[in-house]
């Protein structure tokens, strides 16, 4: 991606390579001041972050970086099975020589981030299309209901004297069904793809262009 340093109107520094060196120091500080690192969502989620869902201000001197996220659950209800709820376990990158690099993910959500701008439903709604491979009219019968809860989580830290981080995180949850998931065709079982969860995780969403990206999560009774 292009990283010449651009700047917008209202003062964002819109440059990929000046975002992901903010990213960066943000995960190794933390893990520094508190002696162990990060979540692994958050980690990802941080380093996923782009022109498009960050904003990075210069002022005085001091970088502020911000964005906002979605952290959200899936809950399925079927007739004859009964309710359940997927619970994130484990976060996977494929490299293509050494197969399947693992990580634990941490708080048992999903995490994703937001664009600037965006409603945290439709957001969902996005994060939902890529994750199982579905169109927007496909999802309505993917997802029999999206609910964003009232509580929102606000996160700021000084992670280095020049460095400051904004997080506003949106909650919500997804009620679909099994079958719904099954029918989109975007579950694997952890097994056939050659993952170890350490006998935590069941199923896995396999995402991205290419397919290198996974989360693999356990079904437990809801």
């Amino acid at each position: 991606m292009n990283s010449t340093k651009q700047e917008d109107p209202h003062g964002l520094i819109r440059d990929q390579g000046m975002i992901t060196r903010c990213a960066l120091e943000v995960i190794d500080a933390i893990r520094v001041q508190r002696g162990r690192p990060l979540q692994s969502r958050d980690r990802m989620a941080l380093k996923l972050l782009t022109p498009r869902n960050a904003a990075l201000m210069m002022k005085e001197n001091r970088r502020h970086l911000a964005c906002r996220q979605v952290s959200f659950e899936i809950l399925t209800d079927d007739v004859g099975l009964g309710a359940y709820r997927l619970l994130p376990v484990g976060v996977h990158v494929l490299n293509p020589e050494r197969g399947w690099w693992n990580d634990d993910y941490g708080v048992r959500r999903f995490l994703w981030n937001l664009y600037l701008g965006e409603d945290p439903i439709e957001g969902m709604q996005r994060i939902l299309e890529r994750l199982f491979k579905v169109s927007p009219q496909g999802l309505r019968t993917l997802s029999g209901n999206l609910d964003m809860h009232q509580a929102e989580q606000d996160i700021e830290a000084t992670v280095r004297p020049d460095l400051n981080l904004y997080i506003r995180r949106h909650k919500g949850s997804v009620e679909t069904s099994l079958r719904r998931l099954n029918q989109a065709q975007a579950l694997h079982r952890i097994k056939d793809l050659g993952i170890d969860t350490h006998g935590q995780g069941r199923m896995a969403l396999v995402f991205g262009s290419n397919r290198r990206y996974a989360v693999s999560f356990a079904v437990e009774r809801a």
